[in-house]
This record gives C-alpha cells, structure tokens and sequence, in this order.
C-alpha cells in the first residue's frame, strides 16, 4: 500500500520533482534523479496529471523553495589527449554533413536553377508533417508544450529530442552538430524547431582542449559558427528551421543579458539562412520591459508559467510558448495547420 502511495504521489507530482531535480547541484544523485524522473514527467504532463499538483504547490508556496538554487554550467574539463572529442574539428564543433545541396526547378525560360530547402508540404493525415524538436532543458521544455498542442492533431507529427544540461558550449558532453545529423537521418523531418542556449555562459570548449572565455570576440564568432552549423545541417537535410528565442532568465549561473546577446547571434544568422526563421519568446514568457515573471495573467486566470529558478518553464509556460508558435508556423512554412492554440490564443 506504502508503495502504491508513492507511485501514485510521484506520478501527480511528477512535474515539481523533475524540475527539483534540474535544479539540485550537479552529481550522480542528480543524474539518476532526472533520469528517472524525465519519462514519469512526460506521461503525467502528457495525460495531464500534474496540473492540479501544481496549481496547489503555488498555491502553497512551495515553489518558492527552489529561488535560490543554483544553476552552474558543467564544469570545463579539457579532453585527454588531443584527438577532437565525439568527432569534432578544431574549432569544436563537427563537419557539415554531405547532404542535398540543392533541388532544380524549371523556370518559363526552361533554365532550371536551384532552391533549398524546398517549400513544407501541407500535412494531410495520411502524410503528416514530421516536427523535430531539440535543444536543452528549455527546449525539452518547449518539446513538452508542442506534444501538448499537437497532441490530437492528426496533421502533425512531433519528434522531441532535447537533452537537458547540453549546448553548444560542450561538444565533449554533447555534440549537438553530430545528434542533429543523426536525427535527420533516422526521422527526415520537414521542419525543425530549436531552442537552447541556456547552458553556454561559460568558455566555448576547443578540441584541442583550450577554452574561449565568454565576453570576447572570439567566443562571439565560434558561437555564431555553431549556430549556422546547425542551421547548415537542418535545411542542407530539406528541413526548415524555426529558432525560438531564450526567454528573459533570472539565474545565478545566466540572466536575461546573456540570454539577449545568444538571442542576437541566432536571429542575424537566421537573416542570412534560407529556409529558418527565428521567433522570439521574449514577450510571450516575459514581463513589462523583458522582465523575468515567475506568473503571467493568460486570458481571465493568472498562470504560472516560470519556475522560481529563474530559468525552466512551468507547464502552463511551455503549452503558452507552443501555442504563439502555431501563427509563425503557418505564416513561415505557408501551411495551414489544424490545431487551436491551447492558451493565449
């Protein structure tokens, strides 16, 4: 009966433990706690279990037990030896993957010139659209609220791959370039929608083992290469990209300054790379002037849509982030979708 309790509290409050255990100081406990807490969090999230759970814990204040946790980036150690880890190039990030580079089109001059990606399918339900989602827990996060919104839609198809405490920071703990490419060969995706920087206020990891501190120019230009290099990968693979923006962060370890200026370099390269759009959340999950708000008035009741760490969304924040997506979607891919934002809209 004990057992049966406890399986039936850690269901409900599935969604509060996982976020505890983002939060708790790196380690193994860590590790082993958001391993096995994840997929419990996703099954409750995805029938929908936790959302009294939560609306009592705020209620209650519980939440505000985690403000002053902190969020430390993983700490930088070099590579042994000087062979680039996990198949990485010099500047730390992998090769660009040999794929379609471009598909001809005739023209009434009967010249065929070339245009990549080609234009997103509008979905049917006997050939939905495949939406690959990644990115680190804010993406994961995001990847919780699109399973959400496109939960009953037959048209849709999402795919949700984020992996928590990763970047483009440490390719030796994950090489974001090298699971992209895997990605994109095993589920061809249409589109894909990426959000993540949260985890690289930190040196920006060499495969020879050397760091570039944040705040230099050099940081700036290898950061910007690997954010084109994901963008590259998606779109040479015929898939758009839509960005999302980080939202305004209040952490220790990353605010609302740093998470502005990884904002900048994803939206100039966005300009620049046919098939990607970048959609800011700033507005959607922030408050008056960008500030960081833990609760946010949607429609007639007040949500909360941040945890207190200053950083995670809470579940009402990632189905309100999915749902202003839907809009940018339609207009970015010229489709029309067949789903009705869950909230704000």
């Amino acid at each position: 009966m004990g057992l049966l309790c406890f399986g039936i509290w850690t269901l409900f409050d599935a969604n509060q433990l996982y976020h505890n255990a983002l939060t708790s100081p790196f380690g193994t406990r860590r590790s082993v706690s958001v391993a096995f807490l994840r997929p419990i969090a996703a099954v409750a999230n995805a029938l929908g279990l936790s959302g009294p759970v939560n609306a009592a814990n705020s209620a209650l204040g519980r939440n505000q037990a985690t403000t002053n946790a902190k969020l430390p980036p993983p700490p930088f150690v070099p590579p042994s030896g000087n062979r680039p880890p996990n198949n990485v190039t010099i500047s730390g990030v992998s090769p660009r993957p040999h794929t379609h580079l471009g598909q001809a089109v005739g023209s009434s001059t009967g010249v065929q010139h070339y245009t990549w990606p080609p234009p997103v399918t509008q979905p049917t339900p006997s050939h939905p659209l495949v939406m690959l989602d990644i990115g680190d827990s804010i993406g994961e996060d995001l990847g919780f609220g699109l399973l959400d919104q496109f939960a009953q839609d037959r048209y849709v198809h999402v795919i949700p791959k984020g992996k928590i405490d990763t970047g483009l920071a440490r390719p030796d703990v994950w090489n974001w370039p090298v699971a992209l490419e895997n990605d994109l060969r095993q589920y061809h995706p249409g589109v894909v929608v990426i959000m993540m920087g949260a985890n690289d206020n930190q040196s920006l990891l060499l495969a020879n083992g050397n760091g570039v501190p944040t705040g230099t120019a050099q940081w700036d230009r290898l950061y910007r290469q690997r954010v084109a290099l994901l963008m590259a990968e998606a779109t040479a693979a015929g898939a758009h990209v839509m960005w999302v923006g980080l939202p305004p962060l209040s952490s220790p370890a990353v605010n609302s300054t740093f998470a502005a200026h990884v904002n900048a370099i994803a939206q100039q390269e966005a300009a620049v790379h046919n098939g990607v759009t970048y959609v800011s959340s700033w507005s959607t999950l922030g408050g008056p002037h960008g500030s960081f708000v833990q609760y946010k008035r949607v429609g007639g009741n007040v949500l909360e849509i941040r945890y207190s760490d200053g950083v995670h969304l809470a579940p009402s924040g990632y189905d309100l982030l999915a749902s202003s997506l839907v809009q940018p979607m339609e207009r970015a891919w010229r489709i029309d979708l067949h789903t009705k934002p869950l909230l704000g809209g």
